[in-house]
């Protein structure tokens, strides 16, 4: 049989869902990195607040936004052993709450003893954290900081005024929420690039020991795209370049495509190497192909592998070998 044999360069066969998945896990990580540039601040100082008393910082002029919120932060710097119930406060033009955030902070450290060992430990639980958004336009807030209850451990009231350091920003997005969406997308372009990898159905698997292999199957057919691969492992005695020459004959056992693959080894551990050879192919014309290998020099050849999968999808273009019958 007479047939034309063409290569050419091909995206016809990308798979869609790659490239979805790859672009959602990019657009969720690119919009995890600009929420951390999108702050600005327009408060940062240190405030001393006494007990059972309120100190009003600034008024903050809150406005609408399609993105972000205004983030209160703050942070109470107590001694060890001190325990602190503060309240961050934004009041409305006529000194009413309209949003609030209770913190029950602490600072202890102390000494274990356990089975004739010591040691000290020490932690803390001093952040407090406000987000607001603005339902009307230019609307003006105090934010306000009140101390309800200063004492030790042992329930001691202290009466020194308490440190607490704050930090207004606005036009904050909450990344705790991009982060799962990033991951999760990232996760789903991972499991589609490795599926796209692996798609195919296995049409043809033939292994021996030796370095000549072959097998016949009935593939191919119009827009059908083929994937063939050829594994070698080989002993010590490998050389840098081996010789793998691939024949494909018809039905009626002609001859209509060969070729000579020069491959060079990897070593995989002190002697055992690994080599492949992956090609693409396309016969528009579903029928039985035999595809044929043979390995030399074949003294080190322990083991060839010739498998060929038909329905393959892709993740870029590839080199597609078009052999099709003469008209």
């Amino acid at each position: 049989m007479t047939v034309t044999v063409k290569t050419e360069r091909t995206s016809k066969f990308l798979e869609p869902g790659l490239f979805v998945s790859w672009f959602a896990a990019g657009f969720a990580g690119l919009a995890l990195i600009v929420s951390w540039f999108l702050g600005n601040t327009v408060i940062k100082e240190t405030v001393r607040v006494p007990p059972e008393d309120s100190v009003e910082l600034t008024t903050l002029d809150m406005k609408p936004r399609a993105i972000g919120a205004t983030r209160i932060n703050a942070v109470a710097q107590i001694p060890t052993n001190r325990w602190v119930t503060y309240e961050l406060q934004l009041l409305d033009a006529e000194g009413n709450p309209i949003a609030s955030a209770l913190k029950q902070a602490w600072k202890e450290s102390g000494t274990w003893y356990e089975d004739g060992e010591s040691g000290t430990w020490q932690d803390s639980e001093l952040r407090a954290g406000l987000d607001v958004q603005a339902q009307k336009d230019n609307e003006p807030v105090t934010l306000a900081i009140a101390v309800l209850e200063y004492t030790d451990t042992s329930g001691n009231p202290i009466e020194q005024p308490v440190p607490i350091r704050v930090n207004v920003q606005q036009g904050v997005v909450d990344g705790r929420y991009l982060w799962p969406g990033a991951i999760a997308t990232a996760i789903l372009a991972f499991l589609t690039g490795k599926a796209t990898r692996e798609s195919g159905r296995l049409v043809l698997n033939k292994n021996i020991r030796d370095s000549d292999v072959g097998d016949r199957a009935v593939m191919g057919g119009k827009n059908n795209l083929l994937k063939l691969e050829i594994d070698i492992a080989s002993d010590e005695h490998t050389p840098q370049t081996l010789r793998v020459q691939l024949w494909i004959r018809d039905g009626n056992g002609e001859e209509i495509y060969a070729k000579i693959y020069s491959v060079h080894p990897r070593r995989v551990t002190e002697d055992v190497y690994k080599s492949e050879v992956v090609a693409y192919f396309q016969f528009p014309e579903k029928a039985s192909y035999g595809f044929y290998v043979e390995v030399t020099p074949d003294g080190p050849i322990d083991l060839t592998s010739l498998k060929v999968f038909d329905r393959v999808r892709t993740g870029g273009s590839i080199d597609v070998v078009r052999i099709e019958p003469e008209v």
